[in-house]
C-alpha cells in the first residue's frame, strides 16, 4: 500500500482544542469500513512518524479525520493551512461488522465519536448514541450529525445526564434488550473496562475500536498490542487485527 499524496481543503476548529480536518487527494482512497483508520504525514519537518486518525468520513478523492491537539504531531497539524501538502496511507486495519438486524448502541466517550461517526451515518435509524462528554461546550462536535437518536452524558451535569456515559447506557439498557442490541464503543480504556462490567451478565454483543499509540500503522513493528484470550496468540496488533475487537476477546 503505498501512500496517497493531497492537499488541505479544511482545518478548522469544531471547539478550542478539537479540529476537523479534510484532505483532497490525488486518487481515491478506497471503500472504508466504518472502524478503519488512516495514518497521516504531519507536514512539519519536525514530525517524523506518521499519526493515525479513525476515519470520519470518506468521498471519492476526499477524506476527513477529526482530532484533539494532545502533542506535538496533533499541535503542529493544527497549525497546517489549507493547500498545505500531506501524504495519506489508509483505509488500514480491521472495522466494524454491522449485525443484519437489530438495534445498534454506539458508546462514544470524546474525541471517541471521531472513531464511530462514519459507523453512525452507516446505520442511520437503527443506531442511539450515548455520547460521553466533559460538559455542553463539547455539543457542537455533533454539529453535522443529523437524524440520530442522541442521549448524552455530562460530567459537570451542564447538559443531559450527570455522570459518565456508561452509568447512562445502564440507565436505559434494559429497555432495549427485546429488540437484540449489539453495542459499538470507541472511548478511553477506562471506559471500555466498565462497559464490559456492565454487560458482563447477559454477555451483549460488543465491538471496542481500542485505543493505542502507532509507530507504522501496518503491523511490521508490533509498538501496538492489545492483550486477548487467545491461549496461542494472545497479543494482536492494533493497527492490524484491530482497531476493532470483540470485547469479549479482550483481556482487560
Amino acid at each position: 500500500m503505498d501512500d496517497i499524496p493531497g492537499t488541505i481543503r479544511e482545518n478548522s476548529a469544531v471547539i478550542p482544542g478539537y479540529y476537523r480536518l479534510t484532505v483532497r487527494l490525488e486518487r481515491p482512497l478506497g471503500e472504508a469500513v466504518p472502524g478503519q483508520f488512516v495514518m497521516l504525514k504531519v507536514p512539519d519537518r519536525e514530525i517524523f512518524l506518521r499519526r493515525p486518525f479513525s476515519i470520519y468520513d470518506a468521498r471519492g478523492t476526499t477524506v476527513t479525520v477529526m482530532y484533539r491537539v494532545v502533542g506535538k504531531g496533533t499541535e503542529a497539524l493544527s497549525r497546517a493551512g489549507k493547500r498545505a501538502p500531506v501524504m495519506v496511507l489508509g483505509p488500514l486495519g480491521r472495522g466494524f461488522s454491522v449485525p443484519p438486524t437489530g438495534v445498534c448502541l454506539v458508546v462514544a466517550g470524546g474525541i471517541g465519536y471521531a472513531g464511530v461517526r462514519m459507523l453512525l451515518k452507516r446505520l442511520g435509524k437503527r443506531a442511539v448514541l450515548f455520547l460521553g462528554i466533559s460538559g455542553r461546550t463539547e455539543l457542537p462536535l455533533l454539529s453535522d450529525l443529523k437524524g440520530i437518536e442522541v442521549l448524552t452524558a455530562t460530567l459537570d451535569g451542564s447538559h443531559g445526564y450527570h455522570g459518565n456515559v456508561v452509568s447512562l447506557l445502564k440507565e436505559h439498557l434494559a429497555s432495549y434488550r427485546s429488540q437484540g442490541p449489539t453495542v459499538f464503543a470507541c472511548g478511553p480504556r477506562g471506559m471500555i473496562v466498565s462497559l464490559k462490567g456492565l454487560l458482563d451478565a447477559d454477555k451483549v454483543p460488543c465491538q471496542v475500536s481500542v485505543e493505542e499509540r502507532m509507530a507504522c500503522g501496518l503491523g511490521l513493528c508490533f509498538g501496538c498490542v492489545a492483550e486477548t484470550k487467545d491461549e496461542i496468540n494472545p497479543l494482536k496488533r492494533v493497527c492490524k487485527e484491530g482497531p476493532v475487537f470483540d470485547l469479549w476477546e479482550l483481556s482487560l
